[in-house]
């Protein structure tokens, strides 16, 4: 079997940096696990554009202090980032005036990770959106289901609490699984309203489901106390203002992006537009902006808490990377008669 790491956590855990770091030391690529940074043009508010370290290496970037690493060299390639001289998959694939689905996703980076296995490297994927690393490994029987375009503007035209009384009449029982917060995501409940009103159509295609593949998997996992987590959140997110942040969706938007596609894109995205629209001032948006992440970040513990087989690090205990290093040196040599 193949080997794949993978690096997971909420976000401002430095997930990035510590993939890095093992990508030097076993000689691996990674591949970005994030539903936005797959976005051309989503840089500074998705993180892909590093932050300064500049008096906290370790808070400000929302990274975590690694001796001799300093995200200081950055090359862009057409679907990648080159970071240090290790290859960055996953970023820039698309326009963000286009809609990216997870469907999409699983498809594009499980080329990537192909590719990269046969150059006989280590795939690494490094991200923090739970339900596309489910589906890259794991995979998900729906997602080959298309996307019914004329049923889907129909639903769109509803409100949530419309989509929620919807989805409760005809399927109580989806409704009733549904975590809390997916139950107010409107996303979440119209792909589940599709679903069910397109049953005839997926038991026809039920035998093609998405390939599950057969690779030897170790999850690593980065978290932190909540109130370390939320100050790194705050501290990161102050750096992405003056690093230009506000600037850059202002450019998006002059080059076409529309506040409604920006607010469909979510989290920074959809209260930098109504900051740039002039609904909110910066004070008013910066505050609501911590909040906002501060709550992510615990959807995606949540989430995260029922990833089975994780090996999970605080990212405040002494010498954490080390102790990464070793169990991932462990796994990656086990049944090796040699590490030469």
């Amino acid at each position: 079997m193949k080997k794949v790491l993978a690096i997971l956590g909420p976000t401002a855990t430095g997930k990035t940096d510590v993939a890095l770091f093992l990508a030097k030391k076993f000689n691996g690529e990674l591949i970005s696990c994030d539903s936005r940074q797959v976005y051309k043009g989503l840089d500074i508010g998705t993180g892909k554009m590093p932050g300064r370290k500049d008096g906290h290496p370790e808070l400000v970037s929302g990274s975590i202090w690694i001796p001799d690493q300093v995200r200081n060299d950055i090359k862009k390639g057409k679907g990648f980032w080159e970071i240090n001289g290790i290859k960055v998959w996953m970023y820039d694939v698309v326009s963000p005036k286009v809609q990216y689905t997870v469907y999409d996703y699983v498809k594009d980076a499980g080329k990537v990770i192909d590719g990269i296995l046969q150059r006989d490297k280590l795939p690494i994927i490094v991200g923090g959106t739970g339900l596309y690393l489910k589906a890259l490994l794991q995979g998900l029987p729906n997602l080959a289901v298309p996307v019914d375009l004329k049923l889907r503007g129909e639903l769109e035209k509803l409100s949530l609490e419309k989509l929620q009384n919807k989805l409760q009449t005809l399927s109580p029982t989806k409704w009733e699984n549904m975590t809390s917060s997916d139950k107010k995501n409107k996303r979440r409940l119209l792909r589940s309203i599709e679903l069910h009103l397109m049953y005839p159509y997926i038991k026809q295609v039920k035998s093609e489901k998405c390939k599950v593949q057969s690779w030897d998997i170790l999850k690593v996992g980065l978290t932190a106390p909540r109130q370390v987590l939320n100050q790194r959140i705050d501290l990161r997110l102050l750096a992405r203002i003056n690093q230009g942040m506000i600037e850059e969706a202002s450019k998006l938007y002059k080059e076409g992006l529309s506040f409604k596609r920006m607010r469909q894109l979510g989290l920074e995205y959809g209260i930098l537009a109504d900051l740039l629209e002039g609904k909110i001032n910066k004070e008013e948006f910066i505050e609501r902006l911590k909040n906002k992440i501060h709550q992510y970040a615990k959807r995606q513990m949540t989430w995260f808490n029922h990833e089975r087989d994780v090996l999970w690090f605080d990212i405040n205990e002494p010498n954490m990377i080390n102790v990464v290093e070793n169990e991932v040196e462990k796994w990656y040599y086990s049944g090796c008669d040699t590490k030469n």
